[in-house]
């Protein structure tokens, strides 16, 4: 198959593209220009060019010899101008998979792939681009917390832990919250077993349930070498620094399912948790 990726270049587009290539797949770019020319795709010599603030120049790039879109780039925030972007997509007659989240499930303490909607602010209208994307006859892919190559909300907790000298997790009341998780590369894996075989519905990426972010806290905190202890940080607090939008989204606590998906589609996660990973993994 020869598949678009958008956001090529992007801590999940980058390895969605490492999967397809060696899966044997013809992978075309699309991606913003570097601010001094071309930018180039590692292991991919079809790259084109545009911004997905322009619907037009996306649907110039959707090519009569594709046969699947994969949306891995980031929403642009204005809900208008996103709608029309995935309204080109749906209209493309092109297999279409656009990587979600599972944030747009709000707080849950047991949601799997049937479970409604509850978009929290940070993700307002993403129910709205999913159902597009799924009348139109693609797929959708809702990750977890998504860790792994270093980078990532964990690079950030680790930042923080070092920063401040012991770890710091984001706290909007007294209960500890818990936060589902998947690592880059198994997400990689479900996006492209998505593009060869998946149907119009929606698959959860999530191959750690519900880890209390204490834990994870702590690892950070080991991660960085500093105090193994799990601090909370009020959300007010937080949100000065991160934004209120993004402070309350890591405030938020789910437990996901991914049971339908890893029948559906015989995805087998297979990399370290989150913890492992923090602590003798790709944040070590």
């Amino acid at each position: 198959m020869k598949v678009l990726v958008i956001g090529a270049t992007g801590y999940v587009g980058g390895p969605v593209v490492e999967r397809l290539v060696a899966q044997g797949h013809e992978v075309a770019a699309f991606v913003r220009p570097a601010a001094d020319g071309d930018r180039r795709v590692p292991g991919v010599t079809d790259v084109r060019y545009g911004d997905l603030s322009d619907a037009a120049a996306l649907e110039r790039a959707i090519s009569a010899d594709l046969d699947a879109v994969v949306h891995a780039g980031q929403l642009t925030g204005d809900q208008d101008v996103d709608l029309a972007t995935i309204a080109v997509l749906a209209g493309s007659s092109k297999k279409v998979i656009y990587v979600s989240g599972v944030w747009v499930l709000g707080e849950t303490d047991g949601a799997d792939e049937d479970s409604p909607a509850n978009p929290i602010p940070l993700v307002a209208y993403r129910d709205k681009v999913e159902r597009l994307v799924i009348d139109g006859g693609g797929s959708v892919v809702r990750p977890g917390v998504v860790h792994g190559r270093g980078a990532g909300i964990p690079a950030l907790l680790r930042a923080q832990a070092a920063r401040r000298g012991s770890g710091v997790y984001v706290a909007a009341g007294g209960a500890v919250s818990t936060w589902s998780f998947v690592h880059v590369d198994d997400l990689a894996e479900l996006v492209v077993a998505a593009v060869e075989k998946g149907e119009p519905a929606v698959y959860h990426a999530v191959s750690e349930e519900a880890v209390p972010v204490t834990a994870v806290a702590e690892a950070a905190a080991r991660s960085a070498g500093v105090k193994e202890t799990a601090e909370p940080w009020p959300v007010d607090e937080a949100a000065q620094e991160l934004g209120a939008g993004f402070a309350d989204a890591l405030a938020l606590s789910q437990r996901v399912s991914a049971a339908r998906t890893r029948q559906a589609l015989g995805w087998r996660p297979a990399r370290p948790g989150i913890v492992a990973d923090l602590v003798e993994g790709s944040y070590a």
